[in-house]
């Protein structure tokens, strides 16, 4: 176990444009938060059935490796996203050098982290859309499957091969997946192959690819449901329709599609749809996910980030499909305040944590080896979920509305100790007459109520009488 660590953030974040020759730059941002954070009582320990991941974009021989594993170690990250480089690895046609992801590998489980393998990206000399280059990245596939068997045993085939990451058309990729789909499975019979792996909740691709492959070739769905800034909740995606819709498929699609008018959950739903035309359909893993902090449009504040994260993580495990999240990414890609691909990360360049980060910290320390028993509340406006585990005589509910307040009423046997996403907490005692059943005040942000299991929640009319 990691001992009591104490935090304080001092962000200091380097502007972009120098000053006069030789003064230090002023920051783009600064902040100071304090936040308590008592040991992870899994801090060391590999978790295969955690959901709670992060895209580590780890670069092997990183001088800051070391300091960002220990970050997602105290975050209580369990899970990491990490991209195996084909071009990296294969340097010269059929010679493979694994030596830096063989070190990178063992880095991560010393910190509790479990990766599972992204495997993109070509080196030159092959073409994943020609039969032959097919045929080198099952050979490359089968290699990663055979060497890291037992501490890697999930693969991922590509990433967003939906977008701007594969050149090729659905049918090159259906080819790719059913083809190393198999390479994997012979290398590993205990390996997943994790499959479609795309930007959005793109049914219509999904259903192409469906289509074209063995239904068999991979185990695990994964998409990623990019939504800013709309909330997981919120009836309206302008992501969706700005960006799939107006850009992607402004050919053929127009502003009545239905996903633009949906929630996260109901997106969710229309891939499960899909998958149950081919036959049951396939656990879901969401390999990547973030609401950016950007200062510019489609940008959220660094509070409402924090929020937000709860949520999502809250409502995926809810909807009993989804096993994994993996935020993109635990550290920002620049400085740029006003850069949407800058502004991702749990923590800044300089690692000094964003709220986001301590919301997280929180939310694993609360939840982990707990899953979802019920849920009491589930929309439209106010939620709440309740977690249980096993051998455990206490339920831990999260609660939280989209408006800035709802109210609950909550039943109080012995006493309700109350969490805020940063860990402060509150106790209200049992009282016959004033808190045996106690309206509890919701807003935006979420709560962590934690009492005797059966604790149940009603939805109250405002102001909570």
């Amino acid at each position: 176990m990691l001992r009591k660590t104490t935090f304080i953030i001092i962000a200091l974040v380097l502007h972009a444009h120098a000053g006069f020759c030789g003064q230090t730059p002023a920051p783009t941002a600064a902040g100071s938060f304090r936040v308590d954070l008592p040991a992870h009582r899994f801090a060391n320990d590999l978790r295969p059935a955690s959901p709670f991941g992060i895209n580590t974009v780890l670069r092997p021989g990183a001088a800051d490796l070391e300091a960002r594993l220990r970050l997602m170690q105290e975050a209580g990250i369990k899970w990491g996203r990490q991209d195996f480089t084909w071009r990296q690895i294969e340097r010269e046609p059929g010679v493979y050098d694994w030596r830096a992801y063989d070190e990178l590998v063992e880095a991560c489980q010393a910190h509790g982290l479990i990766l599972f393998g992204n495997l993109a990206y070509a080196p030159s000399f092959h073409d994943p859309l020609t039969p032959e280059g097919v045929e080198a990245y099952c050979a490359f596939a089968q290699a990663a499957g055979k060497r890291y068997k037992g501490k890697i045993d999930y693969w991922q085939i590509w990433n967003e091969p939906n977008g701007g990451f594969w050149k090729g058309t659905p049918q090159q990729y259906a080819l790719l997946l059913a083809a190393a789909g198999v390479a994997i499975h012979a290398a590993n019979p205990d390996a997943k192959v994790l499959g479609l792996n795309m930007a959005f909740c793109d049914v219509r691709w999904a259903e192409t690819i469906l289509k074209a492959v063995p239904y068999d070739c991979f185990d695990i769905a994964c998409f990623h449901p990019y939504r800013p800034p709309s909330a997981p909740e919120e009836p309206f995606d302008w992501w969706e329709l700005d960006q799939y819709v107006k850009s992607w498929h402004k050919q053929d699609l127009n502003t009545e599609y239905p996903l633009i008018r949906m929630t996260f959950l109901e997106q969710t739903q229309e891939l499960v749809k899909v998958m149950s035309q081919f036959g049951k359909p396939k656990p879901l893993w969401i390999t990547e996910i973030c609401w950016n902090t950007h200062i510019h449009p489609y940008g959220t504040s660094e509070l409402r980030q924090a929020d937000l994260l709860v949520r999502f993580h809250v409502l995926a495990l809810m909807s009993g499909q989804v096993e994994k999240v993996f935020w993109w990414t635990l550290k920002d890609g620049g400085d740029r305040q006003f850069d949407q691909a800058d502004m991702v990360g749990l923590v800044r360049t300089d690692l000094s944590p964003k709220y986001a980060y301590w919301a997280f910290a929180w939310m694993t320390r609360m939840l982990e080896g707990k899953t979802v028993q019920r849920s009491d509340c589930s929309g439209p406006d106010t939620y709440a979920v309740v977690f249980g585990e096993d051998g455990s005589d206490d339920e831990t509910m999260v609660a939280w509305s989209t408006k800035p307040y709802a109210y609950i009423r909550v039943n109080n046997p012995k006493g309700l100790t109350f969490y805020d996403i940063f860990g402060t907490h509150r106790f209200v005692p049992f009282d016959p007459v004033r808190t045996k059943n106690l309206s509890v005040p919701l807003g935006e942000s979420p709560i962590y109520l934690v009492g005797p299991k059966r604790l149940k929640a009603e939805l109250r009319k405002d102001p909570g009488w």
